[in-house]
């Protein structure tokens, strides 16, 4: 099947005639889209499987980290949903990149998405192993973990409403579990408000004085755990309605994830009764509403906890098989692997190919992976992605001033600004396996470009437009 470009309609004609790319059905509202990416932020199992290491890593200073880290989050929100406006494409932030910074920064982009395809429903997909054997222990981790990762794969290729749909009662039960939560902790307020003034952080029986470099320290995992408002751009070609609509939903589902995170979060350090245990706890959170309501509540949230972990697994799967799909129209890949990956299923219209490759790693890495592991190689993956947003934010301003701008950020040049600044050092304070596991990752990519991709140019690694996309003029190759 070739790859190529132009408008929707004519793609549409070329998809039923055989040939020419096909597409994706236009089926997802606003509301739609931002329960997609809210589901994608999954904050309760970010609340049940991330927030633990920042308590372990901060003390009652990752309530700083968090309240720092969401406000770094909303300033790149910001610089998404205003480039997302522009560029309204399903290969999202790699496309944007790309268009604003060139073809080997878009390019790196790509690498990034595609690792994290792999990296992060994996990673939220361990999460639900380690509830099923918190519930019977006899359940082990990986297996679990591999099995539900495999039949989310095969929800993810039904026809994108349907998904929407389920996502959207997930979600609902999501939703439920954090009020729950909320309320277990504020009907017990147990700690004074100088747990803020004179952080501590336990050692598991004890606390002692935890200073700033904690809080910088923890960033990275804080803005892990709001990530995911991005995806919003990777449903633009199957969202109704106008380009604004894009950078309206990516802030929307941004600020509902944040509010979704941090009331509960909050409202848990509050509430705990032993200070040192519930910082050191792995599952601080359900072991209060046990303390609080009794076990049989406990098992009960932690139950519905496993469906906003599924709910979060359905979400990001359906994101990055898109962006795989997407790299494929692109022509990133060699001819086969183009066409093989840029299939779409004739009655469902979902990237089915794309979707079944990226489930597929993802499970294989359920077997064998290591939640934290999974978890600090992810988040440096994702302030990298970051880093190059908030420099495109930047370029885009600077260089292209008369382009219109669907959705335009507020408060220029502040929230780029505060976004590289806050990725950057947060980036410096990441561990060095990770970073160098990323930056070969980087030059392998690179070359692979230079060697192949850049020597026909004109055919290779060619970003796809749409109607909508206001401002497709790249910079130079």
């Amino acid at each position: 099947m070739s790859i190529g470009t132009g408008g929707s309609a004519a793609r549409g004609e070329a998809s039923k005639a055989g040939g020419g790319p096909a597409t994706l059905e236009r089926g997802l509202s606003v509301p739609g889209v931002v329960a997609l990416a809210v589901s994608d932020i999954t904050p309760m199992a970010s609340l049940l499987i991330i927030a633990p290491v920042v308590l372990a890593a901060a003390g009652t200073a990752s309530l700083w980290a968090y309240l720092i880290g969401c406000f770094i989050a909303v300033n790149v929100a910001l610089c998404m949903g205003e480039l997302g406006s522009m560029h309204p494409v399903a290969g999202g932030l790699y496309s944007i990149v790309h268009r604003v910074l060139g073809r080997p920064a878009g390019f790196v982009a790509l690498l990034d998405y595609v690792a994290q395809g792999i990296f992060l429903p994996a990673s939220i997909a361990l999460g639900i192993g380690t509830y099923l054997h918190a519930l019977n222990e006899a359940i082990p981790v990986n297996l679990s973990s591999a099995v539900a990762m495999a039949v989310v794969t095969v929800l993810a290729v039904l026809r994108i409403n349907v998904g929407a749909v389920l996502v959207g009662v997930f979600l609902a039960i999501e939703v439920l579990v954090i009020a729950a939560l909320s309320i277990a902790a504020l009907t017990s307020w147990n700690q004074p408000l100088s747990i803020l003034t004179s952080p501590v952080l336990s050692d598991g029986s004890t606390v002692s004085a935890v200073g700033a470099g904690a809080v910088v320290a923890a960033l990275a995992t804080t803005l892990f755990s709001v990530n995911g408002y991005d995806s919003a751009i990777n449903f633009a070609e199957e969202t109704r309605g106008a380009a604004h609509n894009i950078g309206k939903a990516v802030v929307i589902a941004a600020l509902t994830g944040i509010v979704l995170e941090l009331v509960p979060f909050t409202a848990g350090l509050f509430g705990a009764r032993d200070l040192p245990s519930y910082l050191s706890s792995p599952t601080p959170l359900t072991d209060l509403v046990g303390q609080t309501w009794g076990s049989t509540a406990s098992k009960i949230i932690i139950i519905g906890a496993l469906f906003a972990v599924v709910n979060a697994v359905l979400a990001i799967t359906l994101q990055f098989s898109r962006i795989l799909w997407s790299s494929a129209r692109d022509r990133a890949w060699p001819a086969p692997v183009n066409a093989a990956l840029s299939r779409v299923h004739p009655r469902f219209r979902s990237p089915w190919v794309a979707t079944l490759l990226t489930g597929g790693l993802a499970t294989v890495l359920c077997f064998n992976a290591d939640l934290v592991t999974a978890v600090t190689f992810t988040a440096v993956l994702i302030i990298v992605l970051y880093a190059l947003v908030a420099v495109a934010a930047i370029v885009s301003r600077v260089r292209d001033r008369d382009a219109v701008r669907p959705s335009r950020m507020p408060l220029w040049p502040l929230p780029p600004v505060v976004a590289l600044v806050g990725v950057v050092i947060a980036l410096s304070q990441q561990a060095r396996r990770d970073v160098l596991i990323v930056v070969v990752l980087f030059a392998v990519g690179l070359a692979y470009y230079y060697l192949y991709l850049h020597r026909a140019a004109h055919d290779r690694w060619v970003p796809h437009t749409t109607d909508e996309d206001l401002n497709p003029a790249e910079p130079g190759r």
